[in-house]
């Protein structure tokens, strides 16, 4: 089974689930912790649908990626092209989107810009860290199901 977490840039919500699948961040973690992930706030709008492997959990690979405004098309185009195509490929994906906030969103946007990316860094991680419980069951659920 491949794990696909996906958000918009793939450069907050899906990486920090990521690393909730693969116990490289604690469900307790503080702001630091999440800034410090290695792939926090690094991908950018030219690395959208481009999968980002994490790591592997139980030998399962366990990917990030960012999916623009499409995170309801991914997951029916990948179910369409692997039935037709007739390939068994055993996935789940996971949209992170419905754990976004105000202060995730105003982070991952000012980001982008070179003078602010530290302040878009800081105040992203302020909002996931705020939506932490919810990002880590959306995972639980992923694992389980």
């Amino acid at each position: 089974m491949i794990f696909y977490y996906h958000c918009y840039r793939g450069a907050h919500l899906s990486c920090v689930a990521a690393a909730l699948h693969l116990n490289r961040l604690q469900p307790s973690a503080n702001v630091e912790e999440i800034l410090s992930l290695e792939y926090f706030d690094v991908l950018q709008n030219p690395d959208m649908g481009v999968p980002v492997l994490a790591g592997y959990c139980h030998g399962n690979p366990v990917c990030f990626v960012g999916v623009g405004s499409g995170s309801k098309i991914f997951p029916r185009f990948a179910d369409c092209l692997t039935k037709k195509m007739q390939v068994d490929l055993h996935y789940k994906s996971v949209d992170c989107l419905q754990c976004i906030n105000l202060l995730t969103r105003i982070g991952g946007f000012i980001s982008r810009f070179k003078g602010f990316k530290e302040l878009g860094r800081n105040l992203a991680a302020r909002g996931i860290h705020k939506n932490l419980d919810k990002i880590y069951a959306l995972v639980l659920h992923a694992k389980g199901s």
